[in-house]
């Protein structure tokens, strides 16, 4: 741990840090700290209110239907559920007595077939187990943000060169605060569910990527508009087939590429977003990946799986090299100057976070 040394105090439990002066932290009791008291820069920095109304889930007049259900035959349910959820569920369909109710003979084959198909699910399982969880279940898993599924606040981003910033609240909003203008631009189309992460574009002012559920939102907000709530036709959906839910995205330093990350998928995708097209990075050991970091001069990127294993990747040729955290998985990871790595492990067994250095990595080439 020499590699810390010179490093100042942690504040005591009781306070937290709110900022940095001359080289000193300033520390206040986290319930009532108020940053004006140590200094006037963040003054013009907007003022960001969550309200009691967007803490859960309203239904908008695009998610209403207009039209009466009808009872449909067998047929086309099984053939509307295969289509939806998938060849599994729809077998479970036909299995079912209560809704097969004039072949019995078919939902008698079907339930073997499931049998059959169930087993080789858990053989699945078995092998990669990373996949028994599903959808939002994965992104609370993984996520940065403590008890993501509940929070007001689920994510938020920086501008890396402008006093701006995105907020994704629990509705799935995405509101973004700027300085220089007094209104909020909220971000919001039919796939943007169960937002997990946000990534501004380096040297552009109005792209921002949007991880969740369906893939990957990059919008584009035009910071002169006046309009508060940009339509759908602003943004672009990348989405790939077994890529989902994505649980973290990130812009090269030079903002060319882009890397998105799903706890589901044991690759992680470099997007080419102008062109819409990915590159798969393909690993099997490990399980998912989780979320990527891009070293400051683009050179490399560490990507961290469901696993004790993680993978620093060199970006020329894409060849990667395989590490192993000591014990506990990978949950946060940032880039220094110099190629130095200093990433952040859950030690499961104490419930507590260690911080943790590699000193092979520290110059890794």
């Amino acid at each position: 741990m020499s590699a810390f040394h010179g490093f100042p105090d942690l504040p005591p439990p009781e306070e937290t840090a709110l900022c940095k002066i001359d080289e000193v932290y300033c520390c206040a009791d986290a319930r009532y700290g108020n940053i004006s008291t140590f200094t006037n820069t963040t003054k013009n920095h907007p003022v960001i209110h969550v309200t009691r109304d967007i803490h859960h889930h309203r239904t908008t007049d695009e998610n209403i239907s207009m039209y009466i259900e009808v009872e449909d035959n067998l047929l086309k349910k099984i053939t509307s559920v295969w289509y939806k959820q998938g060849f599994l569920e729809a077998l479970g369909v036909a299995a079912d007595p209560g809704v097969n109710r004039d072949a019995p003979l078919l939902a008698v084959a079907a339930s073997y077939v499931l049998k059959v198909a169930n087993v080789f699910t858990a053989f699945r399982y078995f092998l990669q187990p990373h996949l028994k969880d599903i959808g939002p279940k994965i992104v609370s898993n993984y996520s940065k943000t403590r008890n993501w599924g509940n929070v007001p606040v689920k994510c938020l981003s920086w501008h890396p060169h402008t006093t701006k910033i995105a907020v994704a609240t629990a509705d799935d909003n995405v509101r973004v605060y700027c300085s220089e203008a007094q209104f909020v631009s909220t971000l919001k189309c039919k796939v943007q569910g169960h937002v997990s992460s946000l990534c501004w574009r380096p040297f552009s002012a109005s792209e921002i990527a949007v991880g969740c559920e369906r893939g990957v939102i990059v919008w584009t907000v035009d910071p002169n508009s006046l309009f508060m709530k940009p339509s759908s036709s602003n943004a672009v959906v990348l989405k790939r087939s077994g890529h989902s839910p994505v649980t973290d995205v990130s812009w090269s330093p030079n903002g060319d590429l882009l890397i998105s990350c799903s706890g589901a998928d044991t690759s992680m995708l470099v997007w080419d977003v102008a062109m819409e097209t990915a590159v798969p990075l393909r690993r099997v050991a490990g399980g998912g990946i989780i979320f990527a970091r891009w070293s400051l001069d683009a050179s490399k990127v560490f990507a961290a799986t469901s696993s004790l294993i993680f993978r620093v990747w060199e970006t020329k040729r894409w060849t990667p090299e395989r590490w192993c955290a000591r014990g506990c998985r990978v949950v946060a990871a940032c880039w220094g100057p110099g190629d130095l790595l200093l990433f952040l492990r859950d030690c499961c067994d104490k419930n507590t976070i260690q911080y943790g250095i590699e000193p092979s990595i520290l110059a890794c080439s």
